[in-house]
């Protein structure tokens, strides 16, 4: 399948709990309505939560501060999304998803592109997710000097094995990396809605149960460690973000 992300800004005039409250119950309804006409099969939202483990992922690594949140949202394919959007049922359901968008976003200093998946571990058969779940999102641009695909390679092959390796002492259940891809279209975004240009893709890792590590231990702070040690191979530290967020699910139709 293939995965559009809109990294949400919140408008400064729109106050944070509203912006919050809106965004889930009246936007997100309102996409589930225009679901068939968009072709989407899949809605998520993300939205940021206020923890000091914010501070403690960014400051390390010396990146910007959090976004408000993250919008997924899966297609079939990029030509599904194409077709769907081509439609003139289509065309009608953008338009009225983005005026409304525009009541509580700051699509300039917002980001949207299409990403493809790779799970590199799933290991929820023993730790389940479940209402205590919570996710850290990883906005990441490549490092200045390497391509797109370079960074990719690296992230996939050598930083995917390396996270997996950790799993257990960090307490990770899930781990996905969603490599952006179909740049021209992106572009197209862009240009179409006057947003940021797009990243090279987001790292996703669910914490079934945050207060079953316990306290940090050595090994713990030596893994993490090692993490970011390794993210600055491929990660342009200061043009990402990384904070943890809360996922409601909106629509699943696959």
């Amino acid at each position: 399948m293939m995965k559009l992300v809109y990294v949400l800004q919140r408008r400064p005039d729109v106050p944070e709990a509203e912006f919050y409250d809106y965004w889930l119950r009246a936007h997100g309804p309102r996409v589930r309505g225009h679901a068939k006409a968009i072709g989407a099969k899949k809605y998520v939202q993300s939205h940021t939560i206020d923890t000091p483990a914010n501070e403690g992922l960014r400051a390390p690594r010396g990146m910007l501060p959090p976004a408000a949140g993250i919008t997924e949202v899966w297609w079939d394919s990029v030509d599904a999304f194409k077709a769907a959007y081509a439609t003139p049922e289509g065309q009608a359901a953008g338009a009225d998803l983005s005026a409304d968008e525009d009541k509580f976003i700051d699509v300039p200093n917002s980001q949207v592109f299409l990403t493809g998946e790779h799970e590199i571990f799933d290991y929820t058969a023993k730790r389940p997710l479940g209402p205590e779940t919570i996710k850290c999102t990883y906005l990441l641009a490549r490092r200045d000097g390497m391509t797109t695909e370079a960074c990719h390679a690296t992230w996939l092959k050598d930083h995917g094995p390396l996270v997996r390796s950790f799993a257990d002492r960090l307490n990770m259940a899930k781990y996905v990396q969603s490599h952006t891809i179909a740049p021209e279209m992106n572009a197209g975004f862009v240009a179409g809605r006057g947003l940021a240009a797009p990243l090279d893709g987001i790292t996703e890792v669910w914490i079934a149960d945050p207060n079953a590590g316990g306290e940090p231990t050595e090994e713990s702070r030596k893994a993490s460690a090692a993490l970011v040690e390794d993210e600055r191979r491929f990660v342009e530290m200061g043009r990402s973000r990384c904070f943890m967020t809360k996922e409601h699910v909106i629509f699943d139709y696959t």
